[in-house]
């Protein structure tokens, strides 16, 4: 049993890791979708006439403003730097929290343009339009989700036909601790019959008490059942007592305080419960 759920462990756990790293990548394509306009991809919101292309001086910078700041950007973007192109701002697209804008500048100052906006809490978005890697980011994009969705078909279809393996193996360990345990209790040879009770979560408690008052008698004949033992082969209480042994049900109340006649063992079926 321990190798066989050993077996189930390690399996279960590669798959959750692979599982967990795909959903980790769909978490990064979800965010560059549906972000505000500081984080997400542009590539679906830039379109080609927002662009200056095949420019050899001439470069489109795309900057993610704070709304609060919309006014402060339109008086300040032309004199963050040398060589930005006059009245070149314009509104692509906006969000709760930024709107974004595309100005010309000349490459030679990008970087500088870009560090002078960071400075003014403006975001220069690191994107140059390329339909092509557009395409490509739409079909990875599309891969990911295929790749989460048939991961999780996967792992949900193993975990059904593991269920069964595992339970088995939980309701075998129960029969033999129910076995040993009554063996212990009862003596030997054996004689005792194990039975599964499912009663009604609300009726749990009440059905529980009702068997340890029906099965009280238990508790007596085992008593008595020491004791016969004890006496045959020649073992006094007193003697008994000296020696270190002891009745079990003489200290059953700080044992546990759920001690019950009968043996008993709580199997949590919760997982079966409808709501």
């Amino acid at each position: 049993i321990a190798e066989r759920m050993g077996a189930v462990d390690a399996a279960l756990k590669t798959k959750l890791t692979q599982y967990n790293a795909i959903k980790n990548s769909l978490a990064t394509v979800k965010r560059r979708q549906t972000g505000n306009l500081s984080v997400r991809s542009l590539g679906g919101v830039v379109k080609p006439e927002h662009c200056v292309q095949d420019s050899d001086y001439l470069r489109t910078a795309f900057v993610a403003v704070p709304r609060p700041l919309a006014r402060e950007w339109s008086n300040s973007y032309e004199r963050l730097t040398d060589m930005v192109v006059p009245r070149s701002s314009q509104l692509v697209a906006e969000d709760a929290e930024y709107k974004l804008y595309a100005v010309v500048v000349f490459k030679r100052v990008f970087d500088e343009f870009t560090t002078k906006a960071r400075d003014a809490r403006f975001i220069v978005r690191d994107f140059v339009y390329d339909q092509e890697a557009v395409e490509r980011d739409r079909l990875s994009a599309m891969e990911v989700v295929e790749q989460e969705q048939e991961l999780l078909d996967n792992i949900t279809e193993w975990l059904r036909g593991s269920f069964g393996d595992v339970v088995t193996a939980w309701m075998h360990i129960k029969a033999l601790r129910v076995f040993v345990e009554s063996v212990l209790r009862y003596g030997i040879p054996p004689d005792f019959l194990p039975i599964l009770v499912r009663p009604p979560p609300k009726n749990a408690d009440k059905i529980k008490q009702q068997l340890a008052e029906f099965y009280s008698y238990l508790e007596t004949s085992t008593r008595a059942s020491d004791r016969a033992r004890a006496k045959s082969s020649g073992k006094s209480k007193a003697s008994s007592s000296d020696s270190g042994a002891f009745d079990m049900h003489e200290f059953s109340s700080i044992l546990s305080s759920d001690y019950t006649p009968f043996v008993f063992f709580d199997v949590p079926w919760t997982f079966l419960d409808e709501e």
